[in-house]
């Protein structure tokens, strides 16, 4: 009669190793899984993140021009890289809000109104300065991914009414911004010197891969001593 092998347990030392192993790779992928969206309120740091932009700064037109009443039929598109709607108006020279003392785009909103720009390809980051910014904006996504509607990415809180970068980065591409008013108030602000990607700068290594990193190397440190003492 053959008989069977025996079976051992497990060294602990080595059940605890996989253990450890196991949750370090677990809060390595939930680290990288995280969405990532920023918020910068200084221009150079965000131009820092970001890398290459193209930027709009409006000073390519010599007069006021209003979707509503010099130009209806162009849907606020006027060549660039994104359409305007809403209540708009490309102010030269810029005699309601100021920015840097050149041609901006002013909106000016009714109570619970709104005004967006539609960019003609995706983007991972926008900024601008504001003047007179309303209380709370939204940054809508469009629906790239195939869900069919805008996905919200995130809300954007300006720090004062006064002059003030605002930009953010998204590890979600969007290409719809839309400027609300407070539902109890109207609201009038300007935009100038816009900077988007579709991009960003290239990055140092994750931090999940990071995390991973010192885990390992901790684990091993661990199990070699262990091992030492067995």
């Amino acid at each position: 009669m053959t008989q069977a092998p025996r079976t051992f347990p497990a060294r602990p030392q080595a059940t605890t190793a996989r253990r450890m192993l196991a949750l370090i790779a677990t809060l390595a992928l939930a680290a990288s899984a995280q969405a990532a969206s920023k918020v910068y309120t200084s221009e150079a740091d965000f131009l820092a993140a970001v890398g290459v932009v193209r930027t709009e700064d409006f000073n390519r037109f010599g007069r006021d021009i209003s979707g509503a009443s010099d130009h209806p039929a162009s849907g606020g598109n006027f060549g660039g890289d994104f359409t305007l709607q809403g209540s708009w108006r490309i102010d030269s020279p810029d005699t309601a809000r100021d920015i840097d003392g050149s041609t901006n785009l002013f909106f000016g909103m009714s109570s619970a109104s709104w005004a967006d720009l539609n960019f003609n390809a995706p983007l991972r980051a926008f900024g601008a300065w504001f003047n007179g910014a309303p209380p709370v904006f939204k940054i809508d996504a469009n629906s790239l991914e195939g869900l069919g509607s805008y996905r919200h990415v995130a809300t954007l809180e300006p720090t004062g009414s006064g002059l003030q970068f605002i930009g953010f980065t998204s590890d979600q591409t969007f290409n719809r911004l839309v400027f609300e008013s407070a539902l109890c108030c109207a609201a009038s602000f300007a935009i100038d010197k816009l900077s988007y990607a579709a991009t960003l700068a290239p990055v140092p290594e994750p931090k999940s891969w990071a995390l991973m990193a010192a885990g390992l190397a901790g684990l091993g440190l661990w199990t070699r001593r262990r091992a030492l003492r067995s």
